[in-house]
């Protein structure tokens, strides 16, 4: 299986924006890219009774997959906007991680590259003690961190790193949301400086904020376009291999 796995330094981070600009740029490029969001909570319920993860619908539509595939892309989605390890215990709904696995990579096969996306952090729980890091473990993808530029960053990448090396999880890069280019200084400078020193990982992209872009409001408009300007898909692609 080829492809990436995506993290963050923390929840709400980007890891959706910068997951699906990847793949609409992969796409653009005519690969076969398939979307995994296999766990996701804060499920937003339809009046058709559906629990539906705005996440998972925001990477469909950037890699052009149909909603008959949801399943495939998002196996479980909770209501509650907690870790899934909570949601799930407080909905008394019980997580088959090998089941999610097995179901995984089995789906995969239909794609050339896959990117799956994690939920918070690597250490986030998914189920009881089974965390984030140990699905990376599995699935032996290479990895991005997710990470907003400002202050704090530099911490939290290099434990995020730091932790990832101690579970002999791959980490190949470090992509930034939320760049303000406009306004960026010694403080954005010195980060990426200190970054690059501390985990010698090298940094793949600075995505701006866009009013084109959102993730809640499921638009995706020339998203390929505004990956290709801003992160480094050819040095991706050769980390994907």
């Amino acid at each position: 299986m080829k492809g990436l796995f995506i993290t963050a330094t923390d929840t709400e981070i980007g890891k959706t924006m910068i997951t699906g600009a990847i793949a609409a740029a992969l796409k653009a490029r005519g690969k076969n890219v398939g979307v995994f969001k296999p766990l996701a909570s804060g499920g937003i319920l339809t009046p058709e009774g559906r629990l539906l993860s705005e996440d998972a619908s925001f990477l469909m539509q950037a890699a052009g997959i149909g909603e008959e595939r949801r399943l495939e892309v998002n196996e479980v989605c909770l209501e509650p906007a907690l870790t899934p390890a909570v949601a799930a215990r407080v909905t008394s709904i019980q997580i088959d991680m090998e089941k999610i696995i097995e179901n995984l990579l089995e789906n995969a096969k239909q794609y050339d590259i896959v990117l799956v996306e994690g939920v918070g952090g690597i250490t986030a729980p998914l189920w009881q003690e089974y965390l984030i890091v140990n699905l990376m473990q599995r699935l032996q993808l290479p990895a991005l961190i997710v990470a907003k530029p400002g202050l704090g960053s530099i911490n939290h990448i290099v434990l995020t790193y730091e932790y990832a090396k101690q579970h002999q999880v791959r980490l190949d890069g470090v992509i930034f949301n939320m760049w303000d280019a406009e306004h960026a200084g010694i403080l954005e400078a010195s980060n990426i400086e200190y970054i690059k020193q501390l985990t010698q990982l090298p940094i793949l992209g600075r995505m701006p904020a866009s009013k084109e872009l959102s993730v809640i409001k499921n638009c995706t408009d020339n998203l390929a376009a505004i990956a290709e300007q801003n992160l480094l898909i050819e040095a991706i692609l050769q980390i994907i291999g």
